[in-house]
Parts: C-alpha cells; sequence; structure tokens
C-alpha cells in the first residue's frame, strides 16, 4: 500500500463520516445556536449564502472536528457539514481527481466513506476536481432507502476539511442543486479563509 493510501485511510475516515450527521441534528436548534459563522479549528466556519453553522452540533470525532449547517432562517432544508482535521492533516495529500477516484474503488475507500462499523453500500457516481478541492456525488443504499449526497474534500491553512450536503429523511435534491450547494459551500469556505 502507498504512503499516500496509507495516510489517507488514518486521515479520511473521521473527515469523510462527517456526511453521516443524523437527519435532525439540526432541527430545532433555536436562533441562540444559529450563527453566521464559527470558529473551530484555527478556521472559519462559514456555510454557503442562506446558510449558518449550528454551534450546537459541534462535537470532535477521532481528532477531527464536527459542526453541522442549517438554513440561518431556521427552516428545514438540506443537511450540511464541515470536518476540520487536525494541525497539519493535510500534509502530504494531494488532492486530485486522478488519485482519489480509484481510492473510493477500493475496499477500504468504501470503508471511509461508510464510516465505522457502517455496512451500507456505496456507489460513486462522480469525482470531480473543483478549485482545489475533490467533489464526490454519492448514494448510500439502507434497508432498502436510498439517497444522494455530496462531499467536498479541501485543505485550508495545512488541514484536511470535509464538507457535506445531504437530503433530509423523506427527501430529496436534485443532482444540480446537491453539485451546486457544495460548491457554493467550498467557495464560502475558501472565501473566509484567503485560501
Amino acid at each position: 500500500m502507498s504512503t499516500w493510501i496509507s495516510k489517507t485511510v488514518l486521515l479520511l475516515l473521521p473527515l469523510l463520516v462527517s456526511g453521516c450527521v443524523m437527519p435532525d441534528a439540526t432541527a430545532g436548534g433555536g436562533q441562540g445556536a444559529v450563527r453566521q459563522s464559527l470558529s473551530l479549528g484555527g478556521l472559519e466556519l462559514v456555510g454557503p449564502s442562506g446558510f449558518c453553522p449550528v454551534s450546537t452540533t459541534q462535537q470532535r470525532l477521532a481528532g477531527a472536528d464536527f459542526v453541522a449547517f442549517a438554513p440561518c432562517s431556521g427552516e428545514k432544508g438540506p443537511i450540511l457539514a464541515a470536518t476540520i482535521g487536525g494541525e497539519g492533516s493535510a500534509a502530504g495529500i494531494t488532492l486530485k481527481r486522478d488519485l482519489m477516484a480509484p481510492y473510493f474503488e477500493t475496499s477500504e475507500g468504501q470503508a471511509a466513506l461508510r464510516g465505522a462499523g457502517n455496512t451500507d453500500a456505496i456507489s460513486v457516481h462522480e469525482v470531480a476536481d473543483y478549485k482545489g478541492a475533490v467533489v464526490l456525488r454519492l448514494t448510500r443504499q439502507s434497508k432498502g432507502k436510498s439517497n444522494d449526497s455530496w462531499r467536498a474534500l479541501m485543505q485550508s491553512s495545512g488541514r484536511l476539511v470535509t464538507l457535506s450536503v445531504r437530503p433530509r429523511s423523506g427527501t430529496e435534491i436534485p443532482q444540480t442543486d446537491g453539485r451546486r450547494l457544495v460548491t457554493r459551500f467550498v467557495d464560502a469556505m475558501r472565501r473566509a479563509n484567503g485560501s
């Protein structure tokens, strides 16, 4: 196994599970819990226009910091999340479609996308480069149900960052809307952190 793949397995597992936030994690957070931005891990967390980080969802997962985002209006909408790796977590990792796409076809890559202890079937439909980030569109199938979600892997201030977009339970996001939302998330994070 290459050094890059070895390091990727260790780093991406806690970061990729950011797409696994519980469906109601951002529901009923209250206006006091929703802010325009949140400082975490030395980064300023900012969502795409109309989405704010919900401070009450902040938690630490295997050395990475996690927070969910909700519509700033307080209405229900897609579930967004950011997971920020520790200091130096992006060192030695090159985020390019040509390197990442084959990784997500391996059993290790699939395990990283599923999350620890999860046996859901994962299908990766698209891996694309976007302004220094890698964007994935994937489907998770469990108990006869499936849903599409999007994730973006990017680097900011030496940290590996995973951004995710997925529908709430019982809803769907059209492919074009999901991709647009995750790329707007990448743009907002880059603007906020000068990267």
